[in-house]
């Protein structure tokens, strides 16, 4: 397939070199008359000539001209707004019994999008599962985490698992346990303790070997419960659908992923019940500066 470039309207054109000097990938060269895309480098399609030009000279095939928004001087929120709203985002457990908009869930695809990705692959992949699936979907996982329990229970399946998955597997299976023995219980006991109620179960994957996917696809996530927090909705990363749908094909079937994706983030979804009054105190990091 033939690459596709970046395009400079010479007319426009003041022959600054910004974009020559923003390309990674020495996509454009700098000619007296101005820039141009004859570079010896492979174009991604990264669009930073296309942000950067001060004139709007650069354009691109794959980026409509009515989809790009022009970016003030200046952003829109302060670090003060956004530290606010990184403090209201938390992982909700009561969620009320009403669905969210699609509108609402395609809002948040268009904020994860915005995410970087490694060599602007952009490998990520978004579905929604609402309605009698998660039903499906939580008992699909209390019957795998019942037997995992089972297992770390028995020695002789000890073993096995052990020599299948590994020894830090199943230790770190062991640390979780207490948890898993709740969500087992709860569900035979008509409650949720997977998705604790959620309208909505939304997950972030990609085809499997896709580079940078698993980076990608969190940078991705995080943005997604950036916008629901500030469109009022409530999310919780769902650690407890990697660990099934990495050991077992079935599950990814279950959770309705294409043949041969990857989970790599699954979260609840939906409109809080609990109101977060105040912010809470992180532990100091260590931070070192060389």
């Amino acid at each position: 397939m033939d690459e596709i470039r970046p395009e400079i309207d010479q007319e426009r054109c003041t022959a600054c070199g910004t974009c020559v000097e923003i390309c990674r990938f020495e996509v454009l060269k700098l000619r007296k008359a101005g820039a141009a895309p004859c570079g010896i480098g492979t174009c991604i399609a990264c669009g930073h000539c296309v942000a950067v030009c001060p004139v709007g000279a650069v354009s691109h095939p794959l980026m409509p001209a009515g989809e790009i928004v022009e970016l003030a001087a200046e952003p829109a929120v302060s670090l003060d707004d956004l530290t606010d709203l990184l403090r209201r985002r938390r992982s909700v457990r009561r969620y009320a019994d009403e669905s969210v908009p699609e509108e609402a869930l395609r809002d948040l695809v268009a904020a994860a999008i915005l995410a970087p990705s490694g060599h602007n692959l952009q490998p990520w992949e978004f579905t929604f599962v609402t309605g009698g699936r998660l039903d499906d979907i939580r008992a699909a996982a209390a019957e795998y985490y019942r037997g995992l329990l089972e297992a770390l229970a028995d020695d002789e399946r000890r073993r096995g698992l052990a020599a299948a998955a590994g020894e830090g597997f199943v230790q770190a299976m062991d640390s979780l346990s207490p948890a898993l023995m709740l969500m087992v219980r709860a569900h035979d006991r008509g409650g949720d303790r997977l998705l604790w109620g959620a309208p909505v179960l939304a997950m972030v994957h990609a085809p499997q070997g896709a580079p940078a996917a698993e980076a990608s696809c969190t940078y991705a996530a995080a943005n997604m419960m950036l916008a629901a927090t500030a469109q009022g909705l409530g999310t919780c990363p769902i650690g407890f659908l990697g660990i099934p749908a990495t050991a077992d094909p079935s599950f990814t079937g279950v959770l309705g992923l294409p043949d041969g994706h990857v989970l790599h983030v699954g979260m609840a979804l939906g409109r809080p019940t609990t109101r977060y009054r105040r912010s809470v105190v992180r532990r100091e990091p260590p931070i070192t500066i060389i």
